[in-house]
């Protein structure tokens, strides 16, 4: 008896080893799983150390040079590549337990239904990124599902693109609205008040897929093609009235390879280009306002520098210099110089010297190498070349430590053409200052800083 009741405590402690891959287990593996891309292998290959790895991601490796093992980091003495045939096995038996993958349409449902629930969106955006990847060859399905329902599918990625939990998650939201992106092209030629919204959408989408570093220059090249392909005036005023967004993308097709010089030229010579971007440049200090112009110069030249100096840039770029990050300031100050050289640039300048000597000089020492020397090239242009502006010479010559910080950029790793000219510059400081009876030359804070 007892013995009988021993062998039933004896079997009930024994218990029938698990599968390796449980039919309702609801993640994968981490040895399915490629060490270097972290994606679920399909072709798992082993390297003489042990390690196995995807076969695209390890070909990757060793075809840049690599001769270690990414995981042990011990040295590979063959580069040979042997397929992990029970590993594969295992992962395809895995695959076949798991439900079937819902389809894009169903995916998007989700993610429009998913509101204020960021876990829940960026679920369903991994689902949708997952499915455009190139060795997936879903990528025109998703792109079917995204067309098939634009008004409400492109609003819900765009809000995640702008809000998401991750920056990745970001990214793959902007890649899936790069599928569809020519489509949306067509609505910045409609017409009507009603349309306003879904012109605003696809501005402002087509401004996030031109921008994302995660989208492929062919998209964009392919995007841009589409753009100038329709008809270009009616699509340049919409971009211009959509503000920043529509700047930016037009930015973008004037600094791009695909447009011909003849497309380009007729967006430079609209001829309310420039004033709509000084517009646009001084409600929102714009960075894209400041490159869409220097775009639009380096298109058309002088006409366009005349153009933008008629427009009223000048004090709007001076705005952007004293107050606007390091890199616009850089930007703002190389559209000064681009002013400076046609005469009623220098003009217009010379009218507001107060103003842009301020400015300049303020922010001379607070920017970059190239913004030290775009600082002095167009103090030089508008003090001394040809003669120079008197208005320009008194406001630089009353600016505060003006001598002390030519001397600086003179002494600092600049170019021998910036340093001959700050040397100008600094001798007609010093008469000006001498002649209206100001401070000496080097009394100042900079004092311990010598000229050669």
């Amino acid at each position: 008896m007892d013995a009988a009741v021993a062998g039933q405590h004896a079997r009930r402690r024994i218990r029938p080893p698990e599968p390796l891959v449980m039919a309702g287990s609801p993640s994968t593996p981490a040895a399915f799983r490629c060490p270097i891309s972290l994606e679920v292998m399909r072709s798992p290959v082993s390297l003489p150390t042990g390690a196995t790895y995807d076969r695209a991601s390890i070909q990757r490796w060793l075809d840049t040079g690599h001769r270690t093992c990414p995981a042990t980091r011990l040295p590979l003495a063959s580069t040979d590549l042997v397929p992990n045939l029970l590993l594969r096995r295992l992962i395809h038996l895995h695959a076949a337990t798991l439900p079937p993958s819902p389809s894009p349409e169903v995916v998007l449902s989700q993610l429009a239904a998913a509101g204020g629930e960021p876990a829940a969106a960026e679920k369903a955006v991994r689902s949708l990124a997952a499915k455009i990847a190139p060795e997936k060859g879903k990528r025109a399905s998703v792109a079917s599902a995204v067309a098939a329902d634009l008004d409400s599918a492109v609003p819900a990625l765009l809000s995640f693109a702008k809000g998401g939990a991750g920056a990745d998650a970001r990214v793959d939201a902007v890649r899936i609205l790069a599928t569809v992106a020519p489509e949306l092209v067509p609505y910045l030629t409609r017409d009507g008040t009603e349309k306003r919204g879904r012109v605003r959408m696809a501005v402002e989408a087509l401004a996030a897929v031109l921008s994302a570093d995660g989208v492929g220059e062919d998209t964009k090249e392919g995007l841009i093609a589409a753009l100038v392909a329709g008809d270009l005036g009616h699509i340049v005023n919409t971009l211009i009235a959509a503000g920043a967004n529509g700047v930016m993308v037009l930015e973008t097709i004037l600094t791009s390879p695909v447009p011909d010089a003849d497309a380009k030229t007729a967006i430079a010579d609209r001829s309310e280009l420039f004033p709509d971007l000084v517009r646009i440049l001084k409600d929102a200090a714009s960075p894209a306002a400041i490159r869409c112009m220097a775009a639009a110069v380096q298109v058309r030249g002088r006409p366009a520098r005349s153009s933008m100096v008629r427009a009223g840039a000048i004090p709007a770029l001076a705005l952007a210099v004293a107050a606007a990050p390091t890199a616009v300031a850089e930007s703002a100050l190389g559209l000064l110089v681009e002013a400076a050289r046609c005469t009623d640039g220098k003009a217009a300048i010379g009218a507001d010297a107060a103003e842009v000597a301020a400015a300049v000089m303020g922010r001379m020492i607070r920017v970059g190498p190239a913004g030290r020397e775009f600082a002095v090239a167009v103090l030089w242009l508008s003090c001394c070349a040809g003669g120079g502006d008197r208005r320009m010479r008194e406001a630089v010559a009353s600016a505060p430590e003006a001598v002390g910080k030519l001397l600086v950029v003179m002494q600092g790793d600049c170019s021998p053409s910036t340093s001959r000219m700050a040397g100008e510059l600094l001798r007609a400081v010093r008469m000006e200052q001498e002649r209206k009876g100001l401070a000496a030359a080097y009394d100042s804070r900079t004092i311990h800083v010598m000229p050669y």
